[in-house]
């Protein structure tokens, strides 16, 4: 099994990015090769998708790294850090690292995790997405679904 994970929000512009990949791919009938599922801001369902028959995840979300609106970046989360100040884990909030660091203190396998960082131009109150994400969209796609394509990933 191999899940493409979109998480973020919907009514938070460019905090959405990842569920709109996830809409897009399963509109277009795009999700042959793995399952695609819309997480949203409950980071702790992640949870139910790392076992030992899992390949592979892909999680696709907006990122804060510095980078040019729109750009993206594949990287694993042993190469990352976080700069969230949380208290806790919360369903209300979420930080990627640290669900996948409780999962390990869990035993819970953690297969192979990668994770499609996109840079926001607009993170604020609101439905949609800023004019830079919305029109690179379909380059997302493509690229999300080149990374489950065998040869791309040999």
């Amino acid at each position: 099994m191999r899940y493409l994970i979109g998480i973020g929000n919907y009514s938070g512009y460019d905090d959405s990015i990842g569920l709109r990949i996830i809409e897009t791919i399963a509109e277009a009938g795009l999700d042959r090769d793995f399952t695609a599922i819309e997480l949203g801001g409950n980071l702790l369902d992640l949870l139910h998708y790392l076992d030992e028959d899992v390949e592979c995840v892909l999680v696709v979300d907006s990122a804060r790294m510095g980078r040019a609106p729109g750009e993206y970046v594949f990287f694993t989360p042993e190469t990352a850090t976080t700069r969230k100040q949380l208290a806790g884990i919360s369903t209300h909030e979420g930080d990627l690292l640290k669900v996948l660091e409780l999962a390990a203190a869990l035993g819970r396998p953690l297969p192979p995790i990668t994770v499609m960082g996109i840079e926001a131009e607009t993170i604020a109150a609101g439905i949609g997405l800023s004019e830079t994400l919305r029109d690179r969209l379909d380059e997302y796609v493509a690229a999300v679904v080149a990374f489950f394509d065998p040869p791309a990933r040999a």
